[in-house]
């Protein structure tokens, strides 16, 4: 019985998986969080056959290491986050990013509340990585 490679997310924060795909090739970056996924173990290069694995089963040592996080993306893209508003804005600074929306104050969105992709586009209405909305209706109160 042959097993087959898998890769893992290398961000410690981040539990993504992937098997190979019809080609039979792996993802180079993970869908969910944009960090590089890894088929072998970064010590030994033995390559990797159990997604849930946080250490390497040849050497022992931890497959997920802490490193310097990717720079911040730059611009930023937020979108207001009411279904009625389509204000939309690029943002080149962090500390330029507003918390509301300056035309109706509504919260604004940069990422997938659910799995916290990127916007990647300003007229962006869905996540591209998992498919859930963005923009929400308020909950009553």
């Amino acid at each position: 019985m042959s097993v087959l490679p898998v890769a893992i997310c290398s961000n410690p924060d981040c539990t993504r998986h992937a098997a190979p795909d019809a080609r039979g090739t792996l993802p180079g970056s993970c869908p969910t969080c944009g960090f590089p996924m890894l088929d072998r173990c970064w010590k030994c290069a033995e390559a990797l056959t159990d997604p849930f694995s946080s250490y390497c089963a040849s050497c022992g040592v931890p497959l997920k290491r802490v490193l310097p996080r990717p720079a911040a993306r730059s611009p930023e893209l937020v979108l207001c986050g009411s279904p009625d508003c389509d204000w939309a804005a690029e943002i080149t600074s962090t500390a330029a990013l507003p918390s509301r929306c300056p035309r109706c104050r509504t919260p604004v969105v940069s990422h997938c509340w659910k799995c916290g992709a990127h916007v990647v586009d300003l007229a962006q209405l869905y996540c591209q990585a998992c498919g859930v909305p963005l923009k929400r209706q308020p909950r009553p109160v």
